[in-house]
């Protein structure tokens, strides 16, 4: 009986060192990681507004003149970082330089004859108009197969888009009786800065290249606010009717991630 007992009791702790320990499981749950990425690529432009016909002069009958604008495609630079608490599921703050910068055509619609009128016109076809705004913003990323060799992802990000550079403001240039060079103002503007919302759907995947490296390759729809004409008015000069409308920037990018991992009882 003695003996029956002793296989009995050996048998029960065999079984119990067979568990799972919980102490590992809580490992796995305890181990958290941060990622600091930086990425360069490039980002698509977009139509923003058209305006015709749009008189000039305070003349009877005036010059007209049609001009539209759109953004220009651009570099895009990015800087940003993820807190993964766990393994799929993390928080993402970021900085994307978008560019912003705007591309003007203009057609004389009616010409009324005079030449320092169609030079103003001239001027104002084909300008193009550098920028160097930034979508400041925050979110959420969703990842799986984080151990594996790649590690596909999805990312929404919510923040703001900062401007320097007036979306309506549009002049050209004469040369005047005197030779010297003067601006005609078709739509002026309050702003020479704004402050608007963004959105950013984004997918892409990770490739491990190094124990704490990865390569990072992103395509993203930047959902960007941006004020835009509505209306002509009915001298050339002052601000015109706008409001914000949101604009699909697609944008496509390659980063360099470093990672650092938390393990319970470690430090990253």
């Amino acid at each position: 009986m003695g003996i029956r007992r002793l296989l009995v009791l050996l048998a029960a702790l065999s079984g119990i060192g067979a568990l799972p320990s919980p102490a590992a499981g809580q490992a796995t749950r305890d181990q958290s990681s941060l990622v600091f990425t930086v990425s360069a690529g490039w980002v698509g432009g977009s139509e923003l507004w058209s305006s015709s016909p749009q008189a000039i002069q305070f003349i009877t009958p005036a010059d007209t003149f049609g001009v539209d604008r759109r953004i220009r495609s651009t570099l895009a630079v990015g800087f940003g970082g993820v807190y993964f608490p766990g393994e799929n599921i993390g928080l993402t703050v970021e900085s994307f330089l978008i560019g912003l910068g705007f591309e003007d055509s203009c057609r004389h619609v009616f010409s009324s004859g005079q030449s320092d009128v169609a030079e103003v016109c001239q001027s104002i076809q084909g300008k193009k108009k550098a920028a160097t705004s930034v979508i400041l913003s925050g979110g959420a990323m969703f990842r799986s197969n984080s151990r594996k060799l790649i590690s596909p992802y999805a990312r929404i990000n919510l923040g703001l888009v900062l401007s320097q550079q007036s979306s309506l403001r549009t002049f050209g240039q004469f040369v005047n009786d005197v030779g010297q060079i003067e601006d005609l103002f078709v739509y002026s503007d309050d702003h020479d800065s704004r402050v608007d919302p963004s959105l950013a759907l984004g997918v892409g995947f990770t490739a491990a290249v190094a124990k704490g490296y990865n390569l990072r390759w992103e395509l993203r729809d930047n959902i960007t606010g941006v004020q835009s004409v509505t209306s002509t008015i009915p001298i050339a000069g002052f601000v015109p009717p706008h409001e914000r409308v949101f604009k699909h920037l697609f944008s496509m990018t390659v980063g360099f991630d470093v990672v650092l991992e938390r393990r319970k009882g470690r430090r990253y």
